[in-house]
């Protein structure tokens, strides 16, 4: 009795976890088809955002030298000075304009400073033309590649999508745990089965399983249409199990944070962000120096003006990314690219961020370093590698989500993976979607010879 209950349960459970596949997989299939295709062209957005966008992203190289970067931030707050540019690049292509964005407005500031009608202003970085300006909002050629992004974050409905699509991961989430679970072999369950000896080792049973189990892997070479299907859905799904359930679950680190946080909590010890932000205000009232005394610029507001302070508009880059450097080799590190610089006029700041060779990726896991400007101290340097063990598992996943990670042929050679990856989506859904319609039909056969 109590082996027929064990072996009926398990077919209970097999049963119970294939109708949830099939049907939430049918849930399912139209949305990540759709984040499939938008995805593998987000690999390479920046690169086709500059096709899109080449009338004002791509100039033609000269042989005239560069303009300094001060020198370009000053022409454009000089045209449109009722606007605030607080961030500047840190290096200029040569084939390439130079981009400047406008400070987001939020919260009290946004009472006084009216709403920019762009994001962005491109100039020349050899004559220091203002090429024009950009508002990614707009639907227009230039702006593809910013539609495709919302769309394949929130399917261009905003929080509603936003929301639906992080119910969507969600199901993809689990879902990716039971399909690894269909894809072992049924349970032996027969006569013979039970009247083996018991002499045959646990290596043995073990090989066993993993020798029936081996098939699923493989696609059959002389198939037919169904069976290559069946095939592709449960190789594919196998292959790249682990990479499709890191793309599953930061979608729902993007879009449903509710669920998201309170698992990587007890998973991995992940901080909440309010924790965070009340450390980061008490160290930085612990280190923050007295600068009753120090030098103050006349104009508050966050806009780049500094000038007579030892570190300004003119030398930041040279002087931060100095210290930078000095900071690295300190902590055993080396810096690999400069990613930007910001002036913070609050507190009379030059802030920079860096990607170290020991950081995870260029945004959320790069480095950052503060300095002073009346006095070149440095007031705070992070290291994104020095993080504890949630943010950096938090990091991983959003980094190997959007792709931002390692540089040169690396990061060339993710972005071609990452592409990959999302065709598999389609590809998965695609196949489910078939394998379903085909069982459909089967099955109504059944019916109609029944009755």
């Amino acid at each position: 009795m109590t082996s027929f209950s064990l072996s009926s349960f398990s077919f209970n459970l097999r049963r119970i976890c294939l109708w949830i596949h099939r049907y939430t997989g049918l849930v399912m299939a139209g949305f990540l088809i759709i984040a499939g295709f938008t995805g593998s062209l987000l690999a390479f957005h920046d690169e086709l955002d500059n096709v899109f966008n080449h009338q004002l992203a791509q100039i033609e190289r000269q042989d005239a030298p560069q303009l300094p970067i001060a020198t370009l931030h000053d022409k454009v707050v000089a045209a449109y000075p009722e606007y605030n540019f607080s961030s500047m690049p840190t290096s200029v292509a040569a084939d390439k304009s130079t981009v400047f964005s406008v400070d987001r407005v939020r919260d009290k500031a946004s009472k006084n400073q009216p709403k920019a009608p762009f994001q962005e202003v491109y100039i020349n970085p050899y004559n220091g033309d203002i090429l024009g300006t950009r508002d990614k909002d707009a639907w227009a050629w230039r702006n593809t590649m910013w539609k495709v992004f919302w769309l394949h974050r929130d399917l261009l409905l905003g929080d509603f999508g936003k929301l639906l699509l992080g119910v969507i991961a969600l199901l993809w989430t689990i879902n990716c745990f039971i399909g690894f679970y269909l894809t072992f072999p049924r349970a032996v369950n027969n006569k013979r089965a039970l009247q083996k000896t018991v002499s045959k080792t646990a290596l043995k049973k073990r090989a066993s399983v993993l020798k029936r189990w081996l098939p699923a892997w493989k696609i059959r070479r002389e198939t037919n249409t169904f069976k290559l299907n069946y095939d592709v859905h449960h190789a594919f799904g196998l292959w790249l199990w682990l990479m499709l359930f890191v793309i599953a679950w930061s979608s729902v680190g993007f879009n449903l944070k509710s669920v998201y946080q309170p698992v990587m909590q007890v998973v991995v010890g992940l901080e909440s962000r309010e924790s965070k932000e009340v450390k980061e205000r008490e160290k930085d009232k612990s280190h923050r120096p007295d600068k009753s005394g120090a030098h103050l610029l006349p104009n508050v507001t966050p806009v780049i003006n500094a000038t007579a302070d030892i570190v300004n508009k003119t030398n930041s880059i040279e002087y931060v990314s100095k210290q930078a450097n000095i900071a690295a080799q300190k902590n055993g590190v080396t810096v690999q690219q400069l990613l930007g610089i910001r002036w913070v006029a609050e507190d009379n700041q030059w802030q920079m961020r860096f990607k170290t060779d020991k950081d995870i990726g260029t945004h959320s896991g790069a480095s950052s370093i503060t300095v002073d400007a009346a006095t070149g101290k440095v007031e705070k340097v992070n290291f994104g590698y020095q993080s504890s063990f949630g943010t950096k598992a938090d990091r991983w996943l959003s980094t190997l989500h959007m792709g931002h990670i390692s540089h040169g042929i690396g990061h060339l050679a993710y972005q071609i993976f990452l592409a990959l990856i999302g065709l598999a989506v389609v590809v998965l859904s695609g196949t489910g979607v078939y394998l379903w319609a085909k069982g459909r039909q089967q099955r109504l056969k059944v019916l109609q010879k029944l009755r």
